[in-house]
């Protein structure tokens, strides 16, 4: 419980011991470099953190197991990894997905001798899923995500749209039921705030006939400070065709906004690609580092920790069955018997009930019901495990033979 009281001072100075921060500082500087899962797991430094920080350290040899795990995904109820009754590689597969994401690239005019010339053709993206009727983003509700169009052979330019209560407040008639039009049109204002630098000029957006938000590159000229053609310095001309191969769109989910913030999707998802998720995979191994200390002289405190740490994000007994750590403290607290023997389906839905009639779920909200449900588990598997070193217990063997 003192671990957990002063998590964020525990896990800073698990942070700053010399190991562990260099091999941070070498996953945030390369994680994002990586562009299939051929290359992240021949990275032997940038798998073996990514492997820990699930608390999949076990398995960081098993290559060929986590290879399939990654190659199938999640989309499909049949991958491999949506199979396994161990939530952990669901989470993995999510978090380290080197599909690219959506995007798409202009064509180039066609010139030949005594024909008509076929202009170039602006880059048009539209989002794999289709609009909701309306979106609620009166409470913690969030879209984010960047847009980025390649402006010429070297250039790059970006902006990152957010749509959440506050970027839309005062903006759309009801916040509880934003409309299609009016995300569109939150979306067109960003990318003009994002000025010159942006995309501002460079890049439209609208509503496609199957209801999916598209994105289109359109023709950009500034003629610098004097507003006429020509000149050099601030009065530099900046002219971006719309179409043509080296027009390019893509969309990037980004993380939130907050801790707080509900991920919404608006068409690509709610996945954050490797080198969005960053900053979450730190925490995580940070995590895992500090339960695994905590381990090494106590395996209930490990559980303990580890319970402290998901327990809110519970829901039923299936959540608790399909978690090795969460079934052996729930087994503990509530004396059910190691659940080896219910392997089929009918077994595991009757465990799964038995669980839920004995475990108030809606408590995890309350860190302090939290509190007192690990303070049970931590009594109950002392007294189980460490009874050699039980003080009251030596009381009763004090001076006997």
């Amino acid at each position: 419980m003192l671990l957990s009281r002063n998590l964020a001072t525990s896990l800073q100075r698990k942070g700053a011991e010399p190991i562990v921060a260099r091999d941070t500082a070498y996953y945030q500087a390369n994680i994002g470099k990586v562009k299939s899962i051929e290359d992240f797991m021949a990275d032997t430094r940038l798998y073996n953190y990514a492997v820990k920080a699930f608390g999949l350290e076990d398995m960081g040899y098993a290559k060929a197991f986590m290879r399939k795990v990654l190659t199938e995904g999640t989309d499909s109820s049949a991958a491999f990894a949506n199979r396994l009754a161990d939530d952990r590689y669901v989470a993995f597969a999510k978090a380290f997905d080197f599909a690219p994401g959506p995007s798409a690239a202009g064509i180039d005019g066609v010139l030949k001798e005594g024909q008509a010339p076929v202009p170039a053709v602006a880059a048009r993206l539209s989002l794999p899923g289709a609009l909701a009727t309306t979106y609620d983003f009166s409470g913690t509700n969030e879209a984010r995500f960047t847009l980025s169009s390649q402006v010429d052979a070297g250039t790059t330019k970006s902006a990152t749209i957010v749509l959440n209560r506050a970027a839309l407040a005062g903006k759309v008639a009801d916040l509880a039921n934003v409309t299609p039009t009016e995300l569109g049109q939150a979306i067109s204002a960003q990318i003009g705030a994002s000025g010159a630098d942006g995309l501002m000029g460079k890049v439209q957006v609208g509503i496609g006939v199957n209801g999916n938000l598209f994105f289109e590159t359109t023709d950009y000229t500034d003629y610098g400070f004097d507003g006429a053609p020509g000149g050099d310095g601030v009065n530099a001309d900046t002219i971006y065709a719309a179409g043509g191969k080296v027009r390019t769109l893509s969309v990037t989910n980004a993380p939130l906004s907050g801790a707080g913030q509900n991920a919404v999707d608006i068409g690509n998802g709610t996945d954050l690609p490797p080198g969005a998720n960053v900053q979450a995979v730190v925490d995580a191994y940070l995590q895992q580092s500090l339960e695994a200390d905590a381990g090494a002289q106590d395996t209930g405190v490990r559980l303990a920790l580890y319970f402290a740490r998901k327990a809110p994000g519970l829901n039923s007994g299936y959540d608790i069955l399909s978690d090795p750590a969460l079934t052996q403290v729930v087994n503990t607290v509530i004396g059910l018997p190691a659940t080896s023997s219910a392997t089929t389906t009918d077994a595991l839905t009757v465990r799964a009930k038995l669980i839920s009639s004995k475990v108030d779920f809606a408590s995890f909200q309350d860190p302090a019901k939290v509190e007192a449900f690990a303070r049970r588990f931590a009594a109950i598997w002392d007294a189980q495990n460490n009874t050699a070193t039980d003080p009251i217990l030596a009381l009763f063997s004090n001076g006997q033979g």
